[in-house]
């Protein structure tokens, strides 16, 4: 037994509550229960680990509520398990922010549309070709060669490098947007349809995944929900999700990161 809060060894024994067991970590001066739930919590964190892989496996709401109930035998409410993907969303992308993925040079952008609070908006995304690794997306109310540049450098902020080619569809606005991020060093390539050469048909697979879950979220409500909850996705999509090109394994794993069991 450790403490939940600071893993110190050093703790005692603090009464119990509704029959749980207490403790008292002497080094941190934190109290916590012994029922297996993250601090500041009573669900267990199986539960919770659950609920979250359903979510953004592509269920909605009341298809988890059902299905922790039938799995673990509690109700648990919508609103609870909508409560729980917002803490945790929040808590997974602050804990990548600063990840730095070892990806190819070769690099596939496009952008696609979805429904935020009742208007459409521009979903914008990079990806390495040789991981599947999600290295940017932005959400804009425009398509100009601005939002395609603040896409850019956020893949190379992330990445910590430029590509050697970008391959994008025929919008304008990333000729401008990639020649200001990267200059001449990295080419550019407009595909063309109806292609498997320069393709951005990977891409565009992921954006249509992206979109099935968005369906099945009934849209978002506001930009800052869909922002961190499109960002979250992506944590989920690069760290969890088995991708069949891959062998079954999901991008950050084919760059060598271990998984946490």
């Amino acid at each position: 037994m450790k403490c939940k809060y600071c893993s110190s060894p050093n703790i005692v024994k603090f009464g119990t509550f509704e029959s749980i067991q207490r403790y008292w970590c002497k080094d941190c001066k934190r109290k916590f229960a012994d029922n297996n739930a993250v601090p500041k919590m009573k669900t267990p964190a199986k539960v919770v680990s659950a609920a979250l892989s359903c979510y953004f496996g592509g269920m909605p709401l009341d298809a988890v509520q059902r299905h922790l109930q039938q799995q673990f035998g509690n109700y648990y409410s919508e609103m609870g398990i909508y409560n729980w993907v917002i803490r945790f969303s929040k808590e997974a992308v602050d804990r990548v922010k600063d990840f730095k993925p070892i990806v190819g040079d070769v690099w596939l952008a496009d952008e696609t549309c979805l429904k935020v609070g009742g208007k459409n908006v521009w979903f914008w995304d990079v990806i390495d070709t040789k991981t599947r690794y999600l290295l940017a997306s932005r959400l804009s109310d425009s398509r100009t060669k601005r939002d395609a540049a603040l896409v850019m450098n956020e893949a190379k902020r992330k990445a910590d490098k430029a590509p050697k080619t970008i391959i994008t569809d025929k919008l304008a606005a990333y000729i401008d947007g990639i020649e200001l991020v990267f200059g001449a060093d990295t080419e550019h390539i407009q595909s063309k349809p109806f292609t498997d050469v320069n393709s951005t048909n990977i891409i565009e697979r992921f954006q249509g995944t992206l979109k099935d879950r968005t369906k099945i979220m009934r849209g978002f409500k506001n930009m800052n929900t869909a922002k961190l909850l499109t960002e979250a996705w992506l944590v989920h999509y690069n760290f969890f999700k088995e991708h069949t090109s891959l062998g079954d394994i999901p991008p950050a794993v084919k760059m060598g990161v271990v998984p946490v069991k």
